[in-house]
């Protein structure tokens, strides 16, 4: 995710995956955009989920205070 390439295993080494055509630097540039978007649109869902889940966690523990003018807390 960090720096929009596809992982190399250690299998591809073995098996020698074709390597990727050489592009054009607009046309990487716009597909590098495009994935990076995406990346991020997905970073941000699951994030948003993420941040749900613990407030549906934290929300279902808490405990409700009842404090009255003089209460000492």
């Amino acid at each position: 995710m960090l720096f929009a390439r596809d992982l190399r295993l250690p299998a591809d080494l073995l098996f020698s995956r074709p390597p990727d055509a050489i592009l054009a630097p607009e046309e990487y540039i716009q597909k590098l955009r495009a994935r990076m978007e995406e990346m991020h649109h997905l970073a941000r869902e699951r994030i948003s989920m993420a941040s749900k889940k613990m407030k549906t966690r934290y929300d279902a523990r808490a405990t409700g205070h009842d404090f009255h003018k003089g209460d000492k807390v």
